[in-house]
């Protein structure tokens, strides 16, 4: 019999956290294990998780979004389970949303993922796809098929075969966030493994925002989106490929923050640039602290 372990990874959104779980509990198909994962929360989260029955919590020190699934989905796999339910704190699943999963076309050892909807508007995808030929925008853009090929919105009810997991491994804790997800499914599609949306199978998701706009000082996170992009077009057009192709990307990027007419434009020119050139030499240890970027930021505004 197939069986299903729930993965669950959160910091700091306690409230959020809360109704995710909810959510699973009404699930119409049983979830026979629930793993939560807590990234070194400091709102209460680690407290209440101790108070609650029924789920396996691993409690770390925060390693992104990346060092959060990589030892949930490691923990799922090692536990004999044989699919598992991927999702980030801020997800709401519709109560079949498991179940039509399991119900769709088999495809064998794959990645299902439900279709993400944005939680303010219904119609609305939560992450708009660009693809060659179609843009993927709204909820009827996909409802109209059984399956979207080549598509997924990683981690937001990523459903992964243990076979999957067997022979990809786990994802990187080295991408710590933001690219880390595209990583880990470029990497499957370049084993051969299915990745689809399940349209009929529905997650609520806040809606994505235009990253390069982030304000200061958390735009730091555009670091990591920016480095990690290196490792998603090696596994898209192979190693030198790929290397070429980021370098050729992220030197138009980052000229590109600079004639920006954005505010802080300057720090954005150096976060790519820094980003850029920490990928092209292998450099993925840094932590937000220790990005050189935000430090400099941060002396000169005076922030502790």
């Amino acid at each position: 019999m197939e069986t299903v372990a729930a993965v669950v990874v959160t910091y700091n959104r306690l409230d959020d956290l809360k109704k995710c779980i909810e959510t699973l509990h009404q699930q119409t198909h049983k979830i026979d294990a629930f793993i939560v994962i807590n990234n070194g929360s400091t709102d209460g989260t680690g407290e209440w998780l101790a108070t609650q029955p029924g789920l396996h919590v691993i409690n770390q020190p925060n390693l992104g979004g990346a060092g959060g699934f990589a030892t949930g989905i490691d923990t799922g796999y090692k536990g004999g389970y044989t699919w598992l339910w991927c999702m980030d704190d801020d997800c709401l699943a519709a109560p079949d949303a498991l179940e039509k999963l399991l119900a769709s076309p088999n495809l064998g050892p794959c990645i299902k993922n439900s279709m993400s909807v944005s939680v303010k508007d219904h119609e609305e995808l939560a992450f708009f796809v660009p693809r060659p030929n179609k843009e993927y925008r709204k909820v009827s853009d996909m409802t109209s098929v059984d399956l979207v090929y080549g598509v997924a919105s990683f981690f937001n009810g990523t459903l992964i075969h243990s076979d999957v997991v067997k022979t990809i491994g786990i994802p990187d804790k080295n991408l710590f966030i933001w690219g880390d997800e595209v990583e880990y499914m470029t990497r499957a599609q370049k084993m051969g493994f299915p990745v689809v949306t399940v349209p009929s199978s529905v997650f609520y998701h806040p809606p994505s925002f235009d990253r390069d706009g982030i304000p200061w000082p958390a735009a730091w996170k555009q670091y990591y989106a920016v480095r990690n992009q290196r490792r998603v077009l090696q596994n898209q057009h192979g190693n030198t490929i790929g290397r070429m192709l980021f370098a050729t990307w992220a030197t138009k990027a980052t000229i590109q923050q600079a004639l920006a007419k954005r505010k802080n434009r300057f720090y954005n020119f150096l976060l790519f640039g820094e980003a850029a050139l920490d990928s092209l030499t292998n450099n993925f240890r840094k932590r937000p602290d220790t990005i050189l970027t935000l430090r400099l930021y941060k002396w000169r505004n005076k922030l502790a």
